[in-house]
C-alpha cells in the first residue's frame, strides 16, 4: 500500500477536521478521497513526465505541494439549519498530471476577445464546485517552453475571471485553512468585496473568519483577516 507523504497527510487532516468537528452546526454533505495514484510514483517523476510528454516545464518548487490522490474534495455548510447555512464551502482537487492534460475551457465565455481566447486556451482547471453546482473554478495558466510557476486564475461565472496573487502551493495552503469557503479566492485578487455583487461572499468570509478561528484553532487566520479588511475598503 502506498504511504502518504507528510504533505498528503495534511490533506487527510483537512477531511478529518471537517468530519470530526465537534460543533453540530457544521454539516458535511459530501466528501471524497480517491485512491492514491502509484504512477507516477512521486513529484520528481511526475514533473519529468509532464515535461517530456506534454512539453510543460514546471518550477521545481511546486514539487513540495504535489498530491497523488485521484480526486480529493468536500462540500459542507455551517448553521443551525442545514438547508440554510450561514456560510458554506466546497473544494474538489484534480491530480496535477490530469489537470495539465485537461482540455482548455475555451467555451466557458461566449464570443471572447483575442486576449481572452489566448488566456482561456492556456487554462487548465484543477479545483471547482461540481457537488453544489455553484460554478466557481480555479485554473492553472500552463505554457509550453521554459520552466515556470503557473499563474492561478479564478472564475466565478458571470462575475468574470480574476488572476490570483498566489501560486499553486500558496493556493493549496489557503484552501486547507478556508476549507473551500465559497469566494475565499477573492481574498487573493484585487476585487472590491464591498461592491453589492459580492455582498454574499463578504458575509461568508466574515462568518468564516469568526467561526473557524474557534473551530480550528491550530490554523492562523490573521493573514486572511487582513486580506478581507483590504478587500472591504
Amino acid at each position: 500500500m502506498t504511504e502518504a507523504t507528510p504533505y498528503e497527510r495534511r490533506w487527510l487532516d483537512v477531511l478529518d477536521e471537517l468530519r470530526n468537528c465537534p460543533d453540530p452546526d457544521l454539516h458535511v454533505t459530501r466528501d471524497h478521497r480517491g485512491p492514491m495514484i502509484v504512477e507516477p510514483a512521486d513529484a520528481s517523476t511526475a514533473f519529468g513526465e509532464i515535461a517530456q510528454q506534454d512539453g510543460v516545464l514546471l518550477d521545481p518548487t511546486l514539487q513540495g505541494c504535489f498530491l497523488r490522490f485521484d480526486g480529493l474534495g468536500a462540500c459542507w455548510g455551517f448553521g443551525e439549519e442545514e438547508s440554510d447555512p450561514l456560510f458554506a464551502g466546497e473544494f474538489n482537487l484534480s491530480p496535477l498530471v490530469q489537470a495539465i492534460r485537461k482540455r482548455p475551457p475555451v467555451g466557458r465565455y461566449p464570443d471572447p476577445s483575442p486576449e481572452q481566447l489566448e488566456l482561456l486556451s492556456e487554462l487548465r482547471d484543477f479545483d471547482g464546485t461540481p457537488m453544489s453546482g455553484v460554478g466557481s473554478i480555479s485554473s492553472l495558466r500552463v505554457r509550453q517552453g521554459a520552466a515556470h510557476n503557473p499563474e492561478i486564475w479564478f472564475s466565478d461565472g458571470s462575475l468574470g475571471m480574476h488572476r490570483m496573487d498566489v501560486d499553486l502551493c500558496g493556493y493549496l495552503d489557503a484552501l486547507r485553512i478556508t476549507k473551500g469557503t465559497y469566494g475565499w479566492q477573492y481574498l487573493f485578487t484585487d476585487v472590491d468585496l464591498s461592491d453589492e455583487d459580492h455582498e454574499v461572499t463578504a458575509e461568508f468570509l466574515t462568518e468564516m473568519l469568526t467561526v473557524f478561528t474557534d473551530l480550528f484553532p491550530a490554523h492562523d487566520y490573521e493573514p486572511l483577516r487582513t486580506r478581507l479588511a483590504e478587500r472591504l475598503r
